[in-house]
């Protein structure tokens, strides 16, 4: 079998199979397809439009455009012309993205023909004006494919990815090339990836993890199949009828699946399936138990974070006996935990999860306050708290800040919690995580109203479906009289369950 030279930057990801393999199929994504050579092509061609608008070394280049095989020409295009891929998630409203523009400052945005319908938004009409613009899919007759590109570092930044904290602004995570080819060799190995796999690709490309477990597979020769949008059916037919090898799903995802699959036991054949992949959130073990049964045995559970990308996996042959751990660490990571004095606490004990792992951001953009407090020399502070057994493994306990996990999607509640006060009768409010058997968790808002208005779930969904993509908005909400808050003005959340009802 011929083995890849390994790529030292993400420009280079494929490229390899584009000389040695050059009708093999790369993407494809029901609607086109294109071959490792096509591939490579398409990047060199995009690229030196890039470079030929003015795009120089370092600049900012983001992309707002749909799962499909543009999103990865994109990517690998924005990297061959030596700038900083910084992705949009097209689920955002205008104010969500306008809010990641003024942090990221990008110089290109790339989209396809259809554009996406927030440009048009007036809120973004001076953050994102026209001449921005790239179309990924234009027509490229008379571009030349070997425009002179930069000679690209693996320590210069490859991606801004954004993340947000406890304040609910965005922070954007800048990483290098060398740290993203170090999670794409270590998943290829962890993984046992090889160019006889074929992938389907259901998560958005816009997601780290989604975007790199498609880069992994295309660095080792394998054919990726991009879904435009998850759906458990579709899913179910590709694995059966193409004989999928390999594929991602967060939890929810699985959920989904278990239902279909539940709905026809003897439709699907997964058979094909050499591994299953989750992460995003942990599985509950009746989830767990039910994957194992009903789509595969061969499942990896990992462990990671925008910042700190993947630091743990918990492998097949772990699933029952370390049933509640997320494994043990990648090639390379190391794990430890610690006090709140930042000392190493002993196997059994709870403390801050922290990794050393070459696949970890460098900083945030524009925030030294926000890096400095993220590490710690050079251990990388997780913010989640856990501990390791006796035999090494992770066991995740909680999250020492409040993000909100609902379908493998990072909720922050200050930025609902920001939307829900400009509500004309809300008082003041509160978000919070509620437990969810098919989501992982869902967002509740305790409301304490002003004046006599009683604002109805359809109401605060309908006043955050403007400002908020869909799956931020409350599920569920509860009128109370006050919000609970300490001295220093702080909401004390765990008192909320017990917060006094505003009288009917």
């Amino acid at each position: 079998m011929q083995a890849a030279a390994a790529s030292t930057v993400v420009g280079e990801i494929g490229l390899h199979w584009s000389r040695v393999s050059p009708n093999a199929i790369a993407l494809e994504d029901g609607s086109a397809a294109l071959t490792y050579r096509q591939l490579h092509e398409r990047v060199d061609r995009l690229a030196a439009r890039l470079v030929r608008k003015g795009i120089r070394q370092g600049d900012v280049v983001s992309a707002l455009l749909p799962n499909g095989c543009d999103c990865i020409v994109a990517v690998l295009a924005v990297a061959r012309a030596g700038a900083t891929f910084c992705p949009l998630n097209p689920r955002f409203t205008a104010r969500e993205l306008a809010r990641i523009f003024r942090v990221a400052k990008p110089r290109a945005v790339l989209v396809d023909g259809n554009r996406h319908h927030a440009l048009a938004d007036p809120l973004l009409l001076v953050l994102c004006p026209e001449e921005l613009l790239v179309e990924v899919d234009a027509a490229e007759e008379g571009v030349s494919p070997t425009a002179a590109f930069p000679s690209v570092d693996p320590a210069d930044f490859f991606s801004l990815m954004f993340t947000s904290g406890t304040t609910g602004e965005p922070k954007g995570a800048l990483a290098t090339h060398s740290a993203r080819v170090t999670w794409i060799s270590s998943g290829i190995i962890e993984y046992g990836v090889t160019r006889d796999d074929l992938y389907l690709s259901a998560m958005p490309l816009v997601h780290s993890a989604g975007l790199t477990l498609a880069l992994i597979h295309l660095e080792a020769g394998a054919r990726v199949h991009v879904m435009p949008r998850f759906d458990a059916n579709a899913f179910l037919r590709l694995v059966s009828e193409k004989k999928i090898t390999s594929a991602l799903a967060v939890p929810t995802m699985l959920a989904m699946l278990l239902t279909e699959v539940d709905g026809s036991p003897t439709k699907y054949d997964l058979s094909s399936l050499r591994r299953l992949i989750t992460c995003g959130a942990p599985l509950s073990q009746a989830t767990k138990s039910a994957v194992l049964r009903r789509l595969s045995p061969q499942l990896y559970d990992f462990y990671g974070s925008t910042e700190s990308n993947s630091m743990t996996v918990l492998r097949p042959s772990d699933q029952v006996r370390k049933a509640h751990s997320v494994g043990k660490p990648f090639a390379g990571v190391e794990i430890r935990i610690s006090g709140s004095t930042g000392e190493e606490l002993p196997s059994r004990q709870v403390g801050e999860i922290w990794s050393f792992n070459p696949s970890t951001m460098s900083r945030y953009l524009d925030a030294p306050d926000a890096t400095a407090a993220a590490f710690s020399g050079r251990w990388y502070r997780t913010g989640d708290l856990g501990y390791l057994d006796d035999d090494g493994y992770l066991h995740l306990v909680g999250r020492a800040q409040e993000m909100i996990i609902s379908g493998g999607m990072n909720i922050y509640p200050s930025e609902i919690e920001n939307v829900l006060m400009e509500h004309p009768d809300v008082l003041d409010c509160a978000v919070v995580g509620m437990a969810d058997e098919t989501w992982g968790q869902l967002v509740k808002a305790y409301i304490a109203p002003r004046g006599e208005g009683r604002p109805t779930l359809g109401e605060v969904q309908a006043h955050c479906k403007q400002q908020l993509a869909d799956f931020k908005k409350p599920r569920q909400i509860e009128i109370v009289t006050e919000i609970p808050r300490n001295a220093g003005g702080k909401v004390v959340k765990s008192a909320l369950t017990n917060a006094p009802s505003h009288p009917a």
